[in-house]
């Protein structure tokens, strides 16, 4: 790909081990004249709050800040990209509002970069940020490498996003064809007496399989363990 080195991108394609990974992006990232690399995963398990993990090579300093200060909240590039897949670039109008936060990731060499998300089907998102101290970004330099950061956000949040999901979420519990298919049913809108004429089961059965599902997903009710199943990829 474009600006970057062969031999970085043929380790990050190989490479699993999460850690490696976002080091190997970290060149990735320099290899296009960015010495900062950042990432916010949001992980959205059904039932819990979300689970947040940051990557970073950011000085130690403005890590501790960020999160002593609660500077997550005054982040106006975060902000907008999570409704956003579009490159948010770090500029002085953008943090109008918080213009210590502005000063202090100055600072820190965060002066110039820009921030871009992607959300995936199971509604988790990553943020992926790219830095620099000195050297004003322009919209030529923005959108020629854009492509290039989103990539290793799509791979990044693939790998990584895929290691903290297995650790967070227990195994599918197993469950039978016939439970999959009332749960799927279930999930398309159906009420139980629809689903028996569908299948062409008794409303008892129905009713059976779907007590069955709830308490395989831990979840209170029908509608909680569609809502599991479906965060979960299940159906």
């Amino acid at each position: 790909m474009l600006n970057w080195k062969p031999e970085h991108l043929h380790l990050f394609v190989d490479e699993r081990c999460p850690q490696k990974l976002f080091d190997i992006a970290v060149h990735l990232a320099q290899d296009l004249g960015m010495e900062y690399l950042g990432l916010n995963i949001r992980i959205q398990i059904a039932t819990q709050t979300p689970h947040l993990f940051l990557y970073s090579n950011y000085p130690r300093e403005w890590i501790e800040r960020y999160q002593r200060d609660e500077f997550y909240k005054q982040d106006a590039a975060a902000n907008v990209s999570h409704s956003s897949t579009m490159p948010v670039l770090w500029t002085d109008d953008l943090y109008h509002e918080a213009p210590q936060f502005r000063e202090a990731a100055c600072r820190s060499g965060l002066r110039y970069g820009w921030t871009q998300s992607l959300h995936d089907q199971r509604h988790n998102e990553s943020q992926i940020s790219v830095a620099r101290p000195a050297g004003a970004i322009d919209t030529v330099e923005l959108y020629s490498k854009a492509g290039n950061v989103q990539w290793l956000c799509h791979t990044l949040h693939a790998v990584l996003g895929e290691h903290h999901l297995k650790a967070l979420c227990p195994p599918q519990p197993k469950m039978s064809e016939r439970e999959l298919e009332v749960l799927k049913w279930s999930a398309a809108g159906k009420t139980a007496a629809d689903v028996a004429c569908i299948l062409s089961l008794s409303q008892s059965t129905v009713n059976f399989h779907i007590r069955s599902v709830i308490t395989k997903t831990n979840a209170a009710n029908k509608a909680g363990a569609i809502a599991i199943a479906a965060l979960r990829g299940w159906l």
